[in-house]
């Protein structure tokens, strides 16, 4: 059946299912193959493709259920304004979400992606390779605040599923399924590759709460080039222990950076803690949020 529905999916391609008359028919089409298939399937998306897969604990089966390729504001926030004096740094990379849609647009930029989780780095390798991408390279570390070897809690065990991981700070915790992983900080990896200082570099960090961390081991990227960074704000970055509501303002003013929505509107920590503590028990992300130094504002792009 995986034949039958792949030739589909070539006859109708995703990026021709703009309309949601198309995507209803689209989905309506999956539910009946669904218990079928075994995947991956390829997706074409137009300036790339995407590997899909049907089960339910795959993060990639909401391309055919959903359509729209996850995260698609942020991601066309990354298109609009990554240039070719531009490198993207993709820090939780998972399956590519953000990095093979970006070196589709940008196959010039250079994209360097990290994920310490062996499923999702794997997936990733995948996609770049049914892309022929060769901009995109790939890191099996961590990102935090300081360079080491961490514990890490992988919860993407089981077949095709791609829960995700973190780091565990507590030396006394031992779960199952808990691996060392070597980690690094964004401001030595950009030190070691003697990035250019003219570069501009856009960054995603999708951590499951150390993205706290991995901002806090940007600084000389942000005094040192033009930076911008995109990170999620979240019930578990909050309760990081290092997080509190003051250092992140102070951290935020000594360094003259600002938070904005992804449409370019200013916002501040005590509004994105309201935004937080409104949510239902059962989500734990209030959205994706950007951090520049306030005079590079007018230098970005944003859609209405």
């Amino acid at each position: 059946m995986d034949n039958v529905f792949q030739k589909i999916c070539d006859i109708y391609p995703h990026y021709t299912l703009k309309s949601k008359l198309k995507k209803k028919f689209f989905y309506l089409i999956f539910t009946i193959f669904k218990f079928f298939l075994n995947g991956p399937i390829i997706l074409n998306f137009g300036k790339f493709y995407f590997l899909a897969y049907p089960q339910k604990k795959n993060y990639s089966r909401s391309l055919l259920t959903k359509i729209n390729f996850p995260d698609d504001n942020e991601v066309n926030f990354f298109i609009d304004n990554i240039d070719k004096n531009s490198l993207f740094i993709d820090c939780g990379a998972n399956q590519g979400f953000y990095s093979i849609p970006i070196a589709g647009s940008h196959k010039d930029c250079e994209i360097y992606a990290f994920e310490p989780s062996n499923n999702e780095i794997n997936d990733l390798k995948k996609n770049i390779s049914i892309n022929n991408f060769k901009n995109i390279y790939t890191y099996d570390l961590a990102i935090a605040d300081k360079e080491g070897k961490f514990k890490f809690k992988d919860d993407n065990i089981e077949n095709h599923s791609t829960k995700g991981g973190y780091i565990i700070d507590d030396p006394n915790i031992n779960h199952k399924n808990i691996s060392m992983v070597s980690a690094t900080t964004l401001d030595k990896f950009i030190e070691k590759k003697k990035i250019k200082h003219n570069k501009k570099i856009f960054i995603k960090i999708d951590l499951e709460g150390y993205d706290i961390n991995a901002i806090y081991g940007s600084t000389n990227l942000f005094n040192q080039y033009f930076t911008v960074i995109l990170f999620e704000f979240s019930r578990m970055m909050v309760g990081n222990k290092i997080y509190s509501n003051k250092n992140f303002n102070e951290f935020l003013n000594r360094n003259n950076l600002i938070i904005l929505d992804i449409k370019g509107k200013k916002l501040n920590l005590d509004i994105l803690h309201e935004k937080l503590n409104s949510l239902k028990k059962k989500y734990n992300v209030c959205g994706n949020f950007l951090i520049i130094k306030e005079k590079n504002l007018n230098y970005l792009k944003f859609r209405n």
